[in-house]
């Protein structure tokens, strides 16, 4: 006996979990919350960036943009070394993005 793959039902199904996680809350990892508490730190002095430090950049700024915190962002990526945006496509796209929301308001 051969089972047949009905392709609609399984789109239906992926569809339909999709939406339902969409509608859950972010709860960050452990490893998350790592890099969420060096961007506190590196915040304060974005020059001193390393390249140690593009994934806590990377995870402070996708949170912040999804919160809107756009001028934050583009304070922040205005004193990142040019050296470190250039390196990481990630943080050049975060940067831009936030600076150009910033010129529609």
């Amino acid at each position: 006996m051969t089972k047949t793959l009905d392709a609609a039902t399984a789109i239906r199904k992926a569809s339909a979990l999709r939406a339902l996680c969409r509608r859950l809350p972010h709860i960050s990892t452990p490893a998350e919350l790592a890099r969420l508490q060096r961007i506190g730190e590196v915040e304060t002095s974005p020059e001193t960036a390393t390249i140690g430090d593009v994934e806590a950049l990377i995870s402070g700024w996708r949170r912040w943009w999804y919160q809107g915190e756009t001028e934050r962002l583009s304070a922040m990526a205005a004193g990142v070394p040019a050296s470190l945006m250039d390196s990481d496509r990630r943080l050049a796209l975060y940067a831009c993005a936030a600076v150009a929301r910033e010129a529609r308001r």
